[in-house]
């Protein structure tokens, strides 16, 4: 009995152990993320919502891979929405204490992605280029944030991830399928995601 006792013990330090590294863990994602953090779950109606209109773009863009592997880790857990993420990152992926692995996506960015991208208005920019760019420039993110969820660390790494991605875009049918002002401005949109995510790629190499 004393052995079966002490076992016990061990057992309840181990249990307490691990949930106090947990909530340190998930405490160190918030201050990377920033505070309100919340899980992607039918509870939060608007950004679900939102969610499946991302899930449905990416699929008229032929990435129906990508999109229910989204939908795969939303399930799990790993698909969170974060309401004071930096207006610079549509989402980030953090890890914490080798617990808490989660993929934060900014909540106007998930919500609306046009307004996210052009916060401060972009009058030189036709609505349509506006809309493509956006969907694309979130699509590329996530890529981005899911090569660092892989496992992948280094920075121009993962950017050339995103690169690959867009790359693939270009050689989809999707992309064949348009034609006249919708073909312009995807392809607008494209040429331009791609020269942010170069930009950005040189630049995490420089750093």
């Amino acid at each position: 009995m004393r052995l079966l006792g002490q076992c016990f013990a061990a057992l309840l330090l181990c249990g307490t152990t691990y949930v106090c590294l947990l909530r340190i863990a998930e405490a160190k994602n918030e201050v990377a993320a920033g505070s309100g953090v919340f899980r992607l779950t039918e509870g939060h109606r608007e950004e679900r919502e939102a969610f499946d209109r991302l899930r449905r773009q990416l699929e008229i863009l032929q990435q129906t891979a990508l999109s229910d592997r989204l939908e795969q880790l939303r399930a799990q857990g790993a698909i969170w929405v974060a309401p004071s993420l930096g207006p610079e990152r549509w989402a980030v992926f953090v890890e914490s204490l080798r617990l808490v692995r989660r993929i934060y996506i900014r909540r106007l960015a998930l919500v609306d992605p046009r307004a996210h991208l052009y916060q401060q208005g972009e009058a030189d920019v036709a609505p349509a280029n506006q809309e493509a760019f956006a969907w694309l420039s979130l699509g590329g993110a996530l890529r981005h944030e899911l090569a660092h969820y892989d496992g992948l660390t280094d920075e121009a790494a993962a950017y050339e991830q995103e690169l690959a991605w867009y790359e693939e875009l270009q050689g989809s049918g999707f992309l064949a399928s348009l034609h006249g002002g919708a073909r312009e401005a995807w392809q607008w949109a494209l040429d331009s995601a791609v020269l942010s995510a170069h930009k950005a790629a040189e630049a995490a190499k420089a750093s």
